[in-house]
């Protein structure tokens, strides 16, 4: 009888002891020392680190402006651009937009989204984001028939190419009496961080004394053409703070110009510059 105890006893030791060392496994596993993914692609991520790859892609896009890696790169993660502009919707009504740092990543996101059409309430949530016509300078068009599905495994997968459609510029339709007949960015060392606007009457001619309205973020500026007679009549310049995105107008004369952002660009030779526009205004018909 001792000796049947003395088995149980032992018996009891040995299941306790397989439990224990399970829950300890665990417990180091779980909390002490998880082990950390580090190799997963973006279809894998969670909520939250979709959230942070979509604000990544669109400040890389407000840098180097090309349309079709932020479209690639929007592929690989199985978002359009319309789930791009509500993506950029749910993060304005966080507490994320309540940071410098926050309200630009989301402005990022919505000028890429709304730069193919796509807008969501960011654009009424952010100041002054306010959603102007014509703003789009190309058209992207992720695969038509492309399924994203999450992966479970960190097996390799490939992710379909993108089919991009590219059309000329798309001008504003003009709103007022001067319409906006040039927009391009330039990137000269020489001549960097500037908005060179002319405004022209409708011989081709330039206009002195005219208002130009610059618009960015909370804030705006006017100034006026003609100053510098050196360069033309209706010359004007002004100059940006790098990272802010600003929009041009003849306040009550024309619609506003799409956005243009001050920041680094490279040249024809390779150096790095920062990022100037030029804008022309011209009276639709003579007086």
């Amino acid at each position: 009888m001792m000796r049947r105890n003395s088995l149980n006893i032992a018996l009891g030791a040995l299941v306790i002891g397989i439990f224990a060392g399970i829950a300890g496994g665990l417990l180091y596993a779980w909390r002490i020392d998880p082990r950390v993914e580090t190799d997963i692609r973006p279809a894998q991520l969670n909520e939250e680190g979709r959230a942070k790859y979509l604000v990544a892609l669109s400040l890389a896009y407000s840098r180097d402006r090309d349309l079709l890696r932020a479209a690639e790169r929007l592929n690989e993660i199985g978002v359009d651009w319309t789930a791009l502009a509500a993506a950029a919707c749910d993060l304005a009504g966080s507490g994320y937009a309540s940071t410098n740092t926050g309200l630009t990543a989301i402005s990022a996101m919505v000028s890429l989204a709304a730069s193919q059409g796509a807008t969501g309430c960011a654009s009424l949530l952010l100041p002054g984001e306010t959603p102007t016509p014509g703003g789009a300078t190309a058209t992207a068009t992720l695969h038509p028939t492309a399924t994203f599905t999450p992966v479970a495994t960190k097996t390799p997968t490939e992710v379909p190419t993108p089919t991009l459609t590219l059309p000329p510029v798309v001008l504003p339709t003009p709103v007022g009496e001067f319409t906006i007949t040039l927009q391009e960015s330039l990137c000269n060392a020489e001549l960097q961080n500037m908005i060179l606007v002319s405004v022209r009457d409708a011989n081709d001619r330039g206009l002195p004394g005219m208002a130009v309205e610059v618009l960015w973020g909370d804030g705006r500026e006017t100034f006026y053409t003609g100053l510098k007679p050196e360069e033309d009549a209706g010359y004007a310049d002004f100059t940006m703070t790098p990272g802010t995105l600003y929009q041009v107008a003849l306040p009550g004369l024309s619609d506003r110009t799409r956005r243009l952002e001050a920041g680094n660009c490279t040249t024809a030779n390779g150096s790095t510059a920062l990022a100037s526009y030029r804008v022309v205004f011209k009276r639709a018909r003579a007086n």
